[in-house]
């Protein structure tokens, strides 16, 4: 039997294969819309999320849509929003004890980060955050998950952004910066990575 969709259906599967697809891809920040950002081009890679977005915003749903494929827009849309959040400390100074609004330790951040974005409490120190969140393996690492470092444990944290990068908080000297989990100081020393926003 064939199956006809109506075309909010269509726009909203299309924008959902769109943003699954740039995920499972590994792209970073610059595969996420965000608010407040010009409207793409037809040829932009994210333009699929923007209009799932708009279609959310609106409530331009079809009723029949798949409970399952809503599910994991809203887990994208948020994703992307914590992406942002990250993304908008860099530059702001390391201190010690610290979770914001404009000086971080790395857990700081994180903490802030979630709760920013997710309105979500995720504790206060690597090693809490560490036992909190859901281990998962390299290849499921998406964007606004956490990366863990020192193989011993986790003395270090920051908020994966895709393609590769984190945003985190180093050390006493220096600002929140974007660098590669593969690097190679950082790549030595991951101790895993975690999952504080359940897969849909």
């Amino acid at each position: 039997m064939r199956t006809t969709f109506s075309r909010p259906q269509r726009i909203v599967t299309g924008a959902v294969t769109g943003a699954l697809l740039m995920t499972t891809m590994g792209f970073g920040s610059d595969a996420f819309a965000v608010n407040g950002e010009p409207a793409p081009t037809a040829g932009s890679p994210v333009n699929g999320v923007n209009t799932l977005k708009m279609s959310l915003r609106t409530g331009k749903l079809a009723p029949k849509s798949s409970p399952k494929l809503l599910a994991r827009a809203r887990e994208m849309i948020l994703r992307s929003k914590i992406v942002k959040v990250a993304r908008q400390q860099i530059g702001d100074r390391y201190v010690a004890g610290q979770d914001g609004p404009n000086a971080f330790d790395c857990s700081g951040l994180t903490s802030y980060v979630f709760k920013v974005a997710a309105g979500k409490d995720i504790s206060r120190s690597s090693f809490t955050q560490y036992r909190a969140a859901h281990h998962i393996s390299r290849k499921s690492l998406r964007p606004g998950d956490l990366v863990f470092f020192f193989k011993r444990g986790a003395h270090h944290v920051g908020v994966y952004i895709g393609a590769g990068k984190m945003v985190h908080s180093p050390k006493p000297g220096q600002r929140v910066q974007a660098a590669a989990i593969n690097g190679p100081w950082y790549g030595s020393h991951i101790s895993g990575y975690g999952r504080m926003i359940p897969a849909a």
